[in-house]
């Protein structure tokens, strides 16, 4: 019988891979609703043990460690535990710096910090980051955290609207540190923690999601130590690919106090057994160091993972979290992502706290956050445009002020 069974399951797989340019062409481009399968979502609030979750205390305790352990074995894989914390160090410091130059502009505080990742900082992997803080708080100010590649805060158009509406900014060049690319596993920070005559990374180990999530938390690291800011009031954000690492690093670090994953899609907000726009299988095919090689086994086998994105969202809970998209970005699936959100909100609910609060996904331009699990589709593509911003710090006054 154990014969069989192998023969027919190679020849399953032969067929899939006599078929796989196919199957790969229509399963990887598909924006169709109507071809979305039929699917079953696994139960967050169910154990492995077929024990039922009815409490909050029951899912810290119990339920979120082990989803927790589940979703690092298969998908973002294990980042190094630290023995002991790394060093930062300040490279310069401007407590007048100004967007533009003259005595009406406001003032705020500039740093520039070096974050080493290892404790061999004369030749070890490191990432600089740039905070900005207003000068006017005269207290410790709730902060953005946002990945910004080889961009800093200067780079991003939305910088001085949160300063001046009193929040911090923190961004770090995450791919400084570890590289967007093959090359990962080879330079930076994921082979800086291989054990010794260790020379590859293991099926179970992180990519490049978790490594720069993990580069985050030691960006709050440093941010617990500086004055001005308010450790226990910092948000994540990204976009796209960064969108995807931002929901991580606020699940695999639970002090950050919310995450704003945006156009995130698969391996990010959205649910990844519709197979529609990016899939696992596209995902995969093309960013492979992504995540780890576990998740691999889940190519056009979605329905087999033991988990979805609705269990990564909710192991958000109970903190706030905001997932934003466009109308034009089919690739990230913008009803997955509603969809997902929704099927996370009976964790919510365990804490006595609302989710999306609408039961289909709301109109265009319509944003939807009032609970602790928030939603906008708005006017447009796979950008962060200004009526997203305006969004997201309605959202933070209302959680973070």
């Amino acid at each position: 019988m154990k014969k069989t069974v192998i023969v027919i399951t190679c020849a399953l797989l032969a067929t899939v891979t006599m078929q796989g340019q196919d199957l790969k062409k229509e399963w990887t481009r598909t924006f169709d609703e109507s071809k979305v399968p039929a699917y079953t979502l696994p139960d967050p609030l169910l154990c492995e043990n077929g024990q039922r979750v009815t409490t909050a205390e029951q899912w810290e305790k119990q339920r979120r460690p082990e989803l927790l352990r589940i979703v690092t074995t298969y998908m973002y894989g294990k980042a190094p535990i630290l023995q002991h914390p790394l060093q930062w160090q300040v490279d310069s410091l401007d407590t007048r710096f100004q967007f533009e130059k003259g005595k009406k502009q406001p003032q705020y505080t500039r740093k520039i910090v070096t974050v080493y990742l290892t404790d061999r900082q004369a030749d070890g992997p490191l990432f600089h980051a740039e905070v900005i803080t207003p000068n006017e708080s005269g207290s410790p100010v709730p902060l953005f955290m946002m990945f910004g590649g080889n961009k800093l805060a200067k780079g991003f158009g939305a910088t001085e609207k949160i300063l001046k509406r009193g929040y911090g900014v923190a961004v770090l060049n995450t791919t400084e540190g570890v590289p967007d690319g093959v090359d990962a596993f080879t330079r930076g920070a994921i082979p800086a923690y291989y054990a010794d005559g260790q020379t590859y990374r293991r099926p179970d180990e992180w990519g490049c999601l978790a490594a720069w999530a993990w580069e985050a938390s030691r960006l709050l690291d440093y941010l617990q130590a500086d004055p001005l800011v308010d450790a226990n009031k910092v948000a994540i954000l990204g976009h796209s690919r960064m969108g995807k690492a931002a929901l991580w690093t606020a699940v695999a670090d639970e002090r950050f106090a919310m995450a704003f994953p945006v156009n995130s899609g698969c391996g990010g907000g959205a649910l990844s057994r519709r197979m529609i726009g990016e899939t696992v299988w596209a995902m995969n095919d093309r960013f492979p160091y992504w995540t780890c090689d576990n998740y691999q086994q889940f190519n056009m086998r979605e329905q087999y993972m033991p988990f979805d994105q609705h269990s990564v969202i909710a192991l958000m809970a109970p903190r706030p979290v905001y997932l934003a998209t466009g109308q034009d970005d089919s690739w990230a699936d913008p009803l997955g992502e509603f969809l997902a959100g929704k099927a996370a909100e009976p964790v919510y609910a365990l804490y006595g706290r609302n989710g999306i609060g609408c039961d289909s996904q709301p109109a265009v331009d319509k944003a939807m956050n009032e609970g602790y699990i928030a939603y906008h589709i708005r006017t447009g593509g796979h950008a962060i445009l200004d009526y997203d911003w305006e969004q997201f710090l309605i959202y933070a006054d209302r959680f973070l002020k």
